[in-house]
């Protein structure tokens, strides 16, 4: 039952309480009226006998002494009268029945049957009885015994109980009813507060609140519990922020607010399994920005990311809501393009991009140009997993970039086997230089009036095992990207400068050796300091090493190319400008430069002797050069002709297979004893 009660309800708790008090309280109230009607009847019916035996004890004491048992049962008779006397007995000194009253004529002693000043309080319905001795002059001659008559208690007592019950009933509903309205002033705001909490439970609402009905101590446990609820609503608005931030931050990149490779990746993954079951096609656009880095470099990177932001508020603008643009880190961004019907949508796209990138920016009140290469990729036509259909765009968006840029292109699998081809050479020139693998061709330069060597140009062969001898017009490129370039551009130094001590050594004359120096090399802040390590630990001559460099290496950061160019000169060797005429040819520069000769491209000398242009742009070179006090030299010079019109237009030197070809180093020698005579060695 203890169990049953406190798996009840509060509210059923509250009443059977509020009902067990009640209860106790009328039943306690009951007892005691009971108790003090039954004492009190008891008491004044034992002083009303008492009264009765005295009287007639002073009236039956002559009828006992003479022995007259008329006269003392006339006595008796005088109580026919009273219905509270149930019996009444005079006895002799002997305790036999003298006289008596209401026995019915039984003899009986009354009180061998119920001795006097024995009864117990709840013997309540046993008659009342008095006992008092008849004494005469001190001498006892008899006893009275009165009993009363229990009838009229009985009665009185039963209406009381019938009475108590009634109101202990009434009193009960009434308890009830009353309980039912008062524990609601308890039960329900705990209820309330049950269901809060549960409803917080399962909604996760943090938000929903208790009523306070009172200030009691209910109020303060709800408030208590409001107040939980607002702590755990802040924390849990501030956890909620901070997923979000986090959310943000593992799946948004951070300047633009576009998805990152995370997301992008999860959302091309979605709309392939879509496109797979709806046989549907999915375009996959990379979109590269040109020359962005030269915009870091001289605006600044804050120019640089605000212009991003410009990019990706345009991408977004063309896309439909079901695509995606995201930023795939740098300057790189992609676009998945699901539903696509037919490619040429996927084309119309791409040139809306380039067309729309290519429009001026104005940031900070500065116009900024800057232009887009676009590589497209289709599902499922050329892959079906995304990182084969981002390997493909990547891949004709870097087709883009080798063919001008500005534009878009779709992939093809030509593209992809040059792509595969140029990732094996470029693993391959990664140990080409530890497999030595490289060698050095020279080439002989003559001075064209006497047709001997002044010198010669290093040029740079890469024998792969696999592929033979590549020129470096297939190489360069990956190395200058990789930084290769810089330990190659070292060994090639160091090679010509011990192969002169060696040519030396063999008593050979001090030719002048030209190299081939790299933009990405010569920009280098320790580039004149490299070579200045290596021509003391060769020991070599700086006099005999010619740097040749492009025009487009020279304007590149002019301020410190000059700089650098007066170390090398400052050193003692020379400077020669390769392939002139295909870059700036500005004057101004040429005579801030400090150069020693200028060379003229072969594209010049190819067509000299019948096309008109060429004609007049090598007469103009010379001229220029002539004007400057610089040597010239005319390179790819392979017919008489040609040759004929340099000497007339005062070119001092050639190069070009009518002399000789590149050879190797160890040909050279033959070269020498040839051609050259001994006294050549002197004009050096």
């Amino acid at each position: 039952m203890l169990i049953s009660f406190n798996d009840s309800a509060l509210k059923h708790k509250l009443i059977s309480i509020m009902l067990l008090t009640s209860s106790i309280v009328l039943l306690i109230t009951s007892l005691s009226f009971f108790t003090h009607e039954l004492l009190t009847y008891r008491k004044v019916m034992r002083q009303e006998l008492l009264g009765i035996a005295d009287i007639i004890s002073n009236n039956t004491a002559s009828a006992l002494i003479f022995n007259d048992q008329n006269a003392a049962q006339l006595t008796l008779q005088g109580l026919t009268g009273n219905p509270r006397i149930l019996k009444a007995q005079i006895l002799s000194p002997e305790g036999k029945v003298f006289a008596e009253y209401g026995s019915s004529g039984l003899k009986t002693n009354l009180l061998s049957m119920s001795p006097a000043g024995k009864k117990a309080f709840w013997d309540w319905h046993s008659p009342e009885e008095v006992i008092q001795k008849i004494t005469v002059d001190g001498r006892e001659v008899g006893t009275v015994v009165i009993q009363s008559n229990s009838a009229g208690l009985r009665e009185k007592l039963d209406l009381f109980l019938v009475v108590a019950a009634i109101s202990m009933l009434v009193s009960g509903l009434i308890a009830y009813v009353v309980s039912t309205r008062l524990q609601g002033l308890i039960s329900e705001p705990i209820m309330r507060l049950v269901q809060t909490m549960k409803r917080v439970s399962q909604e996760k609402n943090y938000q929903l609140r208790t009523k306070k009905n009172s200030n009691d101590e209910i109020g303060t446990l709800i408030d208590g519990f409001n107040e939980m609820l607002e702590e755990i609503a802040e924390r849990d608005e501030l956890l909620r922020q901070r997923h979000d931030h986090l959310q943000q931050l593992a799946h948004f990149d951070s300047l633009t607010r576009l998805p990152n490779r995370v997301l992008f990746y999860d959302r091309i993954s979605q709309a392939l399994l879509q496109a797979a079951r709806l046989k549907q096609k999915v375009a996959i656009l990379f979109v590269d920005l040109d020359h962005f880095k030269d915009i870091n470099d001289t605006l600044g990177h804050r120019i640089g990311d605000l212009l991003l932001i410009e990019v990706a508020s345009r991408l977004q603008e063309i896309v439909r809501a079901c695509d995606t643009v995201a930023r795939m880190g740098g300057d790189e961004f992609t676009l998945c393009l699901q539903n696509m019907e037919h490619p040429d949508n996927a084309g119309l796209v791409a040139q809306k991009i380039v067309n729309s990138l290519a429009r001026p920016y104005t940031i900070e009140g500065e116009d900024i140009f800057v232009s887009a290469s676009v590589g497209i990729t289709l599902f499922p036509v050329d892959g079906v997993s995304v990182d084969e259909l981002l390997k493909n765009a990547d891949t004709a968006m870097y087709h883009v970039k080798d063919h001008g840029k500005n534009m878009f292109q779709f992939f093809s699998q030509e593209m992809n086997d040059k792509t595969c081809s140029r990732l094996a050479l470029h693993n391959s020139l990664r140990y080409a230089l530890e497999r030595n693998e490289f060698l050095l061709y020279y080439q002989p330069k003559f001075d064209i009036a006497s047709r001997q060597p002044t010198g010669m140009e290093a040029l740079l062969r890469w024998n792969n095992p696999e592929k033979g001898i590549i020129v470096p017009d297939k190489f360069i490129p990956l190395a200058e990207e990789t930084g290769l370039i810089v330990p190659i551009g070292e060994w090639v130094l160091r090679t010509v400068c011990e192969q002169i001590n060696s040519w030396q050594a063999q008593g050979n004359p001090p030719l002048r050796v030209s190299i081939n120096i790299s933009p990405v090399q010569f920009r280098r802040d320790d580039f004149a300091e490299s070579i200045l390590r290596i021509l003391e630990e060769t020991g070599v001559n700086p006099n005999l090493l010619e740097l040749e460099l492009t025009e487009s290496a020279l304007m590149q950061n002019t301020a410190s190319t000059v700089a650098i160019l007066h170390k090398c000169r400052n050193l003692g060797m020379h400077i020669s400008i390769d392939d002139f005429g295909t870059g700036y040819s500005s004057l101004s520069y040429l005579k801030r430069f400090p150069i020693d000769t200028l060379k003229i491209d072969r594209s010049f000398i190819f067509n000299l002797t019948e096309n008109r242009d060429d004609n007049a742009i090598v007469t103009a070179i010379i001229a220029m050069a002539h004007s400057l006090n610089l040597k010239i030299i005319a390179e790819g010079v392979e017919t008489e002709g040609q040759l004929a019109f340099l000497v007339e237009q005062g070119c001092e030197e050639m190069q070009g297979y009518l002399y000789s070809r590149p050879l190797p180093a160890k040909e050279i020698d033959k070269l020498f004893a040839t051609l050259m005579p001994p006294k050549i060695a002197d004009r050096q």
